[in-house]
């Protein structure tokens, strides 16, 4: 009776594991999650930088840290920090 029960839970799980990882939603973390380009967060602060420079300068740090083209999960918007800085952070998916 255990080991049916057993074998009924480890189909299930295979069975939501599979659907989970080849579905094509480019936003599925469980796929994201076992491939070879997790998810990163990028952060950068300039000085007296206006939106603009901001965002070239944020552009230039997450295509470095991918080393080719990404995809952005999540981009907050620019906050001024202590100092006259300005600093944007978000998160990409390397492709």
């Amino acid at each position: 009776m255990i080991s049916r029960v057993f074998k009924i839970g480890t189909a299930m799980t295979i069975g939501f594991l599979v659907s989970s990882c080849s579905s094509g939603n480019e936003s599925n973390s469980l796929m994201r999650m076992f491939s070879g380009n997790p998810e990163r967060t990028i952060t950068v602060a300039i000085k007296d930088g206006t939106a603009k420079q901001l965002k070239n300068s944020w552009d230039k740090k997450a295509l470095s840290a991918c080393g080719s083209a990404y995809t952005v999960v999540n981009l907050g918007s620019a906050q001024s920090t202590a100092g006259g800085h300005n600093s944007l952070s978000g998160t990409v998916s390397c492709k």
